[in-house]
């Protein structure tokens, strides 16, 4: 019997009924039935339990919101937790959640009329909403993909305890839009964190451009603000609290007003003062009472750090930009090559069309060499490029000569 995969959530399938009165059932990839798709009237539900979804027009999208309950009900699939292939795709999978406010605002006005954004969850829900779209660049850095998690899970835990607490009328009005919400927080949340685990080219090593320096130094000053005003909103402020808050307070001034990333001068300037930040939250880290305040300043403390280690990275490739055109020239020549981390002996592997074409490696110097570089690079990037220019050349003429 033909069970296809439902696009949104490959992990389930629609299995059609057996005869024509029964209804369809969606499982998940171990064949258990996790939910039903009823049919009536030209229209079809997806249905988990006591839960159902709004009225489809076609039977795989009314298995998706299986889907949705079943993931907001019980979590996401080993399978899903895959990290994002570029910062692009963790942002666009990040969007679609503050647009879930408006569904959520209308659902809370018909289940709790008057008293909706007094409701304490829904309250909870909507000030969390806020929180992603004030941080949706964040996820420009490992450390601030961590932030974007925390900052769901302030989406998260209000959304599933009223999940959990809503019944009759309540529970019919808000199920569907609270699953979904969830359902979405859920998938982003597994995959930013496997993303700041394994993080793509584009969340490590140089920045690609200016702008996205600018971006993650940005979420960085965002950042100190909730830690200053953590350590403020604390009921006593010992003599040791102030001090590392008041280092703080210098070391954030230090930052950069303008843009972080124009060359080699911007990007070691506003390094260093990231580097000088990162130890002054490591402080108010160390001193700090507050659970809340300790958070805070380690998720600081590991964004600053992210961020200071890509601006170097990025006036590394600017010394070598000369040396190929431009920055874009190499990041277009790395584009559909395969650059690995760095091995303990410090070297990195490079496919190109499956087949390696370095390694690079380290030198004692810290620059970065390769079979048939004779003048080392100052960056992994460019050593890289040089050896694909070769590689391709190479390519060229061998067909030239079949």
């Amino acid at each position: 019997m033909n069970s296809p995969v439902l696009q949104a959530f490959p992990a389930f399938r629609l299995r059609p009924p057996a005869d024509g009165s029964a209804s369809a059932e969606v499982v998940d990839a171990n064949d258990l039935v996790v939910g039903q798709v009823d049919a009536a009237g030209g229209a079809y539900r997806g249905r988990v339990g006591t839960d159902v979804g709004p009225r489809r027009t076609d039977a795989p999208r009314a298995a998706e919101d299986v889907g949705v309950f079943h993931i907001a009900l019980h979590a996401t699939a080993d399978a899903e937790h895959q990290p994002y292939s570029s910062v692009f795709e963790a942002r666009a999978a990040l969007s679609p959640i503050p647009l879930q406010r408006q569904e959520i605002v209308d659902s809370a006005a018909r289940a709790y009329f008057f008293h909706a954004l007094r409701q304490p969850h829904v309250a909870a829900i909507l000030d969390g909403l806020e929180a992603i779209v004030r941080e949706h660049d964040a996820s420009g850095t490992r450390g601030g993909c961590l932030r974007v998690v925390r900052l769901l899970d302030q989406v998260r835990e209000p959304a599933r305890a009223l999940l959990s607490d809503a019944t009759g009328d309540e529970r019919e009005w808000m199920a569907f839009p609270l699953a979904r919400l969830l359902a979405f927080t859920e998938l982003v949340t597994a995959r930013l964190g496997a993303t700041a685990s394994k993080p793509p080219s584009d969340l490590d090593g140089p920045f690609p451009d200016p702008h996205t320096a600018d971006r993650a130094l940005a979420t960085a000053f965002r950042t100190y603000r909730d830690v200053q005003a953590g350590v403020r909103a604390l009921p006593s402020l010992p003599t040791s609290a102030l001090h590392t808050l008041g280092a703080l307070d210098a070391a954030a001034a230090q930052l950069p007003s303008g843009p972080c990333a124009k060359n080699r001068a911007d990007c070691r300037a506003a390094a260093s003062a990231l580097d000088e930040l990162a130890a002054a939250a490591r402080n108010v880290e160390a001193s700090a009472t507050a659970a809340e305040v300790r958070t805070l300043a380690l998720e600081l403390s590991a964004i600053a750090t992210d961020t200071s280690a890509r601006l170097e990275a990025t006036a590394l490739l600017l010394e070598d930009a000369s040396r190929h055109g431009s920055v874009r020239t190499i990041l277009t020549t790395l584009h559909d090559a395969e650059l690995g981390p760095e091995t303990d002996a410090g070297t990195r592997s490079l496919l190109v069309d499956d087949s390696e074409a370095g390694p690079i490696r380290r030198t004692d110097n810290g620059r970065w060499t390769g079979p048939g570089i004779t003048d080392p690079y100052r960056s992994p990037e460019g050593a890289a490029a040089a050896l694909i220019n070769t590689f391709r050349d190479r390519q060229a003429t061998d067909r030239t000569r079949a």
